[in-house]
């Protein structure tokens, strides 16, 4: 993933590029992940699940407060 900070290391959630608009769909055998910035659209289903997983922690949190 390109990220500022290089590759995402196992241990952490690789962060989607950028906050704005995105499109998630699937080709072949990858989740493809379009943002409206950022050149890296395609994710293994494993750094897809990542990144799903941290945003529904943070839906979780937000709905406690």
């Amino acid at each position: 993933m390109a990220t500022d900070e290089g590759e995402a290391s196992e241990d952490r959630v690789p962060p989607l590029e950028h906050r704005a608009w995105f499109d998630i769909g699937a080709e072949d055998g990858y989740v493809r992940i379009d943002q409206s910035w950022g050149d890296k659209p395609l994710y293994t289903p494993e750094e897809a699940r990542d990144i799903a997983e941290e945003i529904l922690a943070v839906v979780d949190a937000a709905e406690g407060d």
